[in-house]
C-alpha cells in the first residue's frame, strides 16, 4: 500500500492526486502506459474508487492522463503544438517545447515527379525530384509520416550518405548553405483517417484521427524547395494560427 498519511490536512485525493503526477513527471509511469484499475489504485492508496476517481479527474483535466471509453485511463502521450503563425519545421518546434525529436529515414530514392509534385515544384513534366519518407518521433512516440520532394538539379549533392551524415533535423541548413534559405511556406490541412497501411507504420488503429498537411517551402527568392505530404497523429497534434483583422 501507498502510505499517503505524511501530510496532514491535505485532502486524500490531492495527495493521490500529487503521487500520481510526481509518477508521470519522473517517468515511472510513462506516457501512454495504462493506469491500473480504480478497485487497484484504491488497494494500493488504501482509500474509496470515489477518492481515486476524483484524483485522476483531475489529472485529465490538467492534461496529464486521458480516458479510453472502455478501455482504461491512459498517461498523455507528447502532444505536438505547432505555431503556424510563423515557420518551423517539426525538429525546431520540438526543440521549443523541451521534446526529444528523432527521425527514421524509410526512403530516399530520385525518381521522376509526378504531375502534382512537378506543378508544385515548377519542374517539367519528368523532372526529377529526391524522394525522402520519414519516420518523425516526440520523446520516442511515432507522431509524424514525413514524405518529402526536393528539386534533384537544385540539391543533387544530397545523397543518402550525405543525408545520414548531416542528420535529417538540419536540411533546411543545407538548402541555405546551397543558397536557397529557407523563407515562407504554403500549406493546406484537413482531417482524414489512418488507412491499413498507414496505421500500421505508426502503430495506431485503422481509423485513427490524422491531420493531413501538404506544404510547399519556398527559398527567400520565391523558388520552391521542399513539397511536402505530412500525416500527423490527431490526438498529439495541434496547431495555432494568429488571426488578424
Amino acid at each position: 500500500m501507498v502510505d499517503i498519511s505524511t501530510t496532514e490536512g491535505i485532502p486524500l485525493y490531492v495527495k493521490i492526486r500529487e503521487s500520481l503526477r510526481e509518477q508521470i513527471d519522473s517517468g515511472k509511469l510513462m506516457r501512454g502506459q495504462k493506469l491500473p484499475s480504480e478497485d487497484e489504485l484504491a488497494a494500493q492508496f488504501g482509500v474509496s474508487r470515489m477518492t481515486v476517481r476524483q484524483a485522476t479527474s483531475e489529472l485529465i483535466e490538467g492534461g496529464f492522463l486521458y480516458r479510453r471509453h472502455g478501455v482504461g485511463t491512459f498517461v498523455t502521450l507528447p502532444h505536438i503544438e505547432r505555431d503556424h503563425s510563423r515557420l518551423t519545421n517539426f525538429f525546431e518546434n520540438s526543440t521549443l517545447q523541451g521534446i526529444q525529436a528523432k527521425a527514421l529515414i524509410l526512403q530516399f530514392e530520385v525518381i521522376k515527379a509526378t504531375p502534382k509534385i512537378a506543378d508544385a515544384l515548377l519542374l517539367e513534366a519528368d523532372g526529377l525530384v529526391i524522394h525522402l519518407k520519414t519516420l518523425r518521433q516526440a520523446d520516442d512516440v511515432l507522431v509524424t509520416l514525413h514524405d518529402a520532394y526536393i528539386p534533384h538539379h537544385l540539391f543533387s549533392m544530397l545523397t543518402q550518405a550525405e543525408i545520414q551524415d548531416i542528420d535529417i533535423q538540419h536540411l533546411w541548413e543545407e538548402f541555405q548553405k546551397t543558397g536557397y534559405p529557407v523563407k515562407r511556406a504554403v500549406q493546406k490541412l484537413e482531417a482524414r483517417l489512418a488507412d491499413q497501411e498507414l496505421a500500421k507504420l505508426m502503430r495506431i488503429q485503422p481509423g485513427s484521427p490524422i491531420l493531413y498537411k501538404e506544404r510547399t517551402v519556398y527559398a527567400e527568392d520565391g523558388t520552391p524547395v521542399e513539397f511536402t505530404y505530412c500525416y500527423n497523429r490527431g490526438d498529439m497534434y495541434s496547431l495555432t494560427v494568429t488571426l488578424n483583422r
